[in-house]
């Protein structure tokens, strides 16, 4: 069976050897460890040095509280899961020069003081080839956007990422009463992600149901990664050294029942999202389908608001 697969399907390496990768989704979807396990994977099969990859947060680009703001940041009131709480143009500067190969410094925000410092790259990080950046917003800013080589969308249930994050919030060294978990996340974490993060979904190129359970989209996006790369696959992998993301869906699809031929007359394009509900069918004949990239371009207005370049 033949795929064709949509032109915005189709990267290039930009001419600074930089390729961006941003992933997003809600609060407490597994972004940070998706991410580490993608640099891994990365590096398995030879497709990036350990000295060429870099693992950006967007929670460190948090912009410096001003006097009001700590006011409401100890009253409770301030509100962290807000586009208006992030440092965009710094975000832009310090991609900027990564792109351009430029002397930058990385910010670090520390939540306990709420305060930001900087710092320089580390001495074993060479120039990065690969860069990563995760974060709740990370498709939110269309000039953050038009930086980033591959967008991806880790796509969680709300009732496991609220699970995750009570278990976080409990294990920390000074945990939260769980009464104020659960009040924030209603003020605050869940409006958050109904009129911003969700709707920036329609941004990704490829969507990710269940996050790290999900070892085929793993394997499709490290593919991808490899062929845009022009890197080869380990000789030791149960798959050919030279694969492509459009050979690896093509395998994923050649599963497909021989009487598919009688409810589906003659092959069609599918859309990038609707290939990796076909991966997602893999591992779980119960998964739910993925939805297409354009599921959300009904939304109305008051509920993407995007931020002012």
């Amino acid at each position: 069976m033949s795929i064709s697969l949509p032109p915005s399907f189709n990267y290039s390496l930009p001419q600074s050897k930089v390729f961006f990768i941003g992933l997003a989704g809600g609060a407490d979807s597994g972004k940070e460890a998706f991410c580490r396990v993608l640099i891994e994977q990365l590096q398995k099969n030879q497709v990036v040095d350990s000295s060429k990859a870099l693992l950006l947060h967007l929670h460190d680009y948090y912009r410096e509280p001003t006097d009001e703001d700590r006011v409401r940041i100890a009253s409770g009131l301030y509100n962290f899961d807000h586009p208006d709480a992030f440092d965009w143009d710094l975000l832009a500067q310090v991609l900027d020069d990564l792109k351009e190969g430029n002397v930058t410094r990385f910010p670090k925000f520390d939540f306990a003081t709420k305060k930001r410092t900087f710092e320089a790259r580390s001495k074993g990080l060479e120039d990065p080839n690969v860069i990563l950046l995760e974060g709740i917003f990370a498709l939110y800013s269309q000039r953050i956007r038009e930086l980033l080589n591959m967008k991806l969308f880790v796509d969680v249930d709300d009732d496991a990422r609220l699970a995750n994050r009570v278990a976080r919030k409990v294990a920390e060294v000074n945990p939260d009463p769980i009464d104020h978990i659960l009040t924030e996340y209603v003020r605050f974490v869940k409006p958050a992600f109904d009129d911003f993060i969700q709707p920036s979904k329609k941004w990704a190129d490829i969507i990710i149901p269940r996050g790290l359970e999900n070892a085929p989209a793993m394997e499709l996006i490290t593919s991808h990664a490899a062929d845009l790369l022009g890197r080869h696959q380990q000789s030791n992998s149960t798959r050919p050294s030279r694969m492509n993301s459009s050979t690896v869906l093509q395998e994923m699809m050649s599963s497909t029942p021989s009487n598919a031929s009688s409810t589906c007359p003659s092959p069609r394009p599918i859309s990038k999202s609707a290939a990796h509900s076909e991966t997602a069918s893999r591992s779980s004949l119960t998964s739910s389908p993925v939805p297409r990239k354009d599921v959300l371009g009904g939304l109305t207005d008051s509920l993407y608001k995007p931020v002012p370049e």
